[in-house]
């Protein structure tokens, strides 16, 4: 029992953050944005296509929300982590889920709108993403959202609407993978 308490007090009096597991990846349950704000980890689901474990992926908010309409009308910042699994997506195979999740979520006009954004977007993705890479899209409102692989700062789109456009293709009505959507959301 000594043991116990001794070790819940060293983790609380160290910053200890718990962390999250799915399929072999860790993820911590609250993260701090670039601009200094909490994120807490909302959920973290699977990407699965033709019975292949792609990646895992998680969704950081502000607060817990499993209603999408209501974390999609937050004005808040947002988080998606995405760890790949799988020993290597290529590049045409990135930018073709990238395709089928925008269209997939979005009406022509919107597509139309956001079309400069999304080749911006896809341009930031020149090669094979291996497993063990991680790629970050973070909203950070009135900037915009940042991409980062591995660390490294990719670039940023401006615009709410690319953010949210963005974070249909996980969460919209025709998710990329309607697992990995329950996960998300916590369910």
């Amino acid at each position: 029992m000594k043991t116990l308490v001794l070790a819940v007090g060293l983790m609380l009096t160290t910053g200890f953050a718990l962390a999250a597991e799915k399929a072999g990846v860790s993820v911590d349950d609250e993260i701090k944005t670039a601009t200094g704000q909490t994120l807490i980890l909302n959920g973290q689901g699977l990407r699965e296509k033709l019975w292949i474990d792609v990646y895992v992926g998680s969704l950081y908010l502000p607060a817990r929300s499993s209603d999408v309409a209501e974390i999609l009308s937050r004005p808040g910042p947002w988080r998606v982590q995405l760890d790949f699994i799988y020993k290597e997506v290529s590049r045409e195979q990135i930018l073709e889920g990238w395709r089928e999740g925008f269209e997939n979520n979005q009406s022509v006009a919107t597509l139309e709108k956001l079309r400069p954004r999304i080749e911006q977007f896809n341009a930031y993705f020149g090669e094979s993403a291996v497993a063990g890479d991680r790629l970050l899209f973070e909203y950070v409102p009135t900037i915009g959202t940042r991409v980062n692989k591995n660390g490294q700062p990719i670039g940023v789109i401006p615009g709410e609407d690319f953010a949210n456009a963005l974070l249909e293709i996980w969460l919209g009505n025709k998710p990329a993978d309607k697992g990995l959507k329950r996960g998300m959301l916590g369910l």
